[in-house]
């Protein structure tokens, strides 16, 4: 049931240091939040780095930052506030329904130095089942210097071990789902998607589709999008394949400023996943934006779809 909780999140006088085992991370050095503070009634203060250059999060090819950074920020802020502000045991996993985020693009110039960024979060319509939260939705506005960088929504579930394992059945079998993944295919050119390696390209051709679709590649010992073991392709990897096809699609204006996504089905590893695009409409209001929608499916099911708007930065 959907209810307006009273504050059930662990007061929190002074600043409390963000772990990697509360991000869900295993490298340490990929741990970006470093401390939280709770302000009010189910609204937390955290701060983060963002690192003027990353092995993964950095359009290199560009010089810019890359808006996806910024949304990782966002996505270990989910386990954090689970974990250590409502009480969630270790061992549930959170799975997004929504995302969206708009960034301002003026920041992702900004490079040369690390920025210290401020999440002021604020989280509403709390699902509680039992003595647990079941899931809620986070608004999220990231600033820098007080300067405003970021708006991001999002909606996310919080399963139990039990309620994951009745979700996903012998799906859930970690070992069995890797033995079982496809073997990712040869990598698009770096340069069409943005990137600088082609160890980071998540797309791969599709020759015998119509134009601008590709497939999704799930390279298991990548060492940021598959950091620990998962039974699905985890949603960054989706959102990076959102912005590949994106740029491939509208290289002229190569920044991502801005998604809105919906994760809508477990993306499996061992079945050929389609990226499809389509040009939208151009965004009012900003010169030179585009805007593309992104698809991604299985057996012709749709897993994932993002609206990815880029710009000239």
């Amino acid at each position: 049931m959907l209810s307006t909780l009273p504050d059930t999140s662990t007061t929190t006088a002074d600043d409390r240091p963000v772990s990697a085992a509360e991000v869900h991370k295993l490298d340490t050095t990929e741990v970006l939040l470093t401390d939280w503070q709770h302000i009010g009634p189910d609204h937390f203060g955290i701060s983060a780095r963002w690192p003027a250059r990353h092995r993964f999060y950095a359009e290199a090819a560009h010089d810019r930052r890359d808006a996806l950074m910024l949304v990782e920020c966002v996505r270990q802020s989910i386990p954090m506030l689970c974990h250590s502000a409502y009480a969630t045991p270790f061992g549930f996993r959170q799975a997004w329904e929504d995302l969206h985020f708009a960034v301002e693009p003026s920041v992702l110039g900004r490079t040369g130095t690390d920025l210290d960024i401020r999440l002021d979060v604020r989280c509403s319509d709390v699902i509680r089942r039992g003595t647990r939260v079941g899931g809620m939705t986070m608004d999220v506005r990231a600033s820098w210097d007080g300067l405003p960088v970021a708006t991001v929504r999002t909606r996310f579930n919080n399963q139990s071990p039990a309620v994951h394992q009745r979700l996903r059945g012998a799906k859930s079998d970690m070992a069995a789902a890797h033995a079982a993944a496809l073997p990712p295919g040869r990598p698009v050119s770096p340069e069409l998607v943005g990137r600088s390696r082609a160890a980071d390209v998540v797309l791969a051709p599709a020759p015998e589709q119509p134009p601008y679709t590709w497939f999704l590649r799930n390279d298991l010992d990548h060492p940021i999008l598959f950091d620990h073991p998962v039974d699905h392709s985890p949603g960054m990897l989706l959102l990076e394949a959102a912005r590949q096809a994106a740029l491939a699609r509208c290289p002229q204006t190569a920044t991502v400023v801005g998604m809105t996504t919906r994760f809508i089905r477990y993306a499996e590893f061992d079945v050929p996943c389609l990226v499809s695009t389509a040009q939208l409409p151009a965004p009012d209001g900003r010169d030179g934006a585009q805007t593309v929608r992104v698809a991604l499916s299985q057996s012709d099911q749709v897993v994932f779809t993002a609206d990815v708007t880029t710009a000239r930065v």
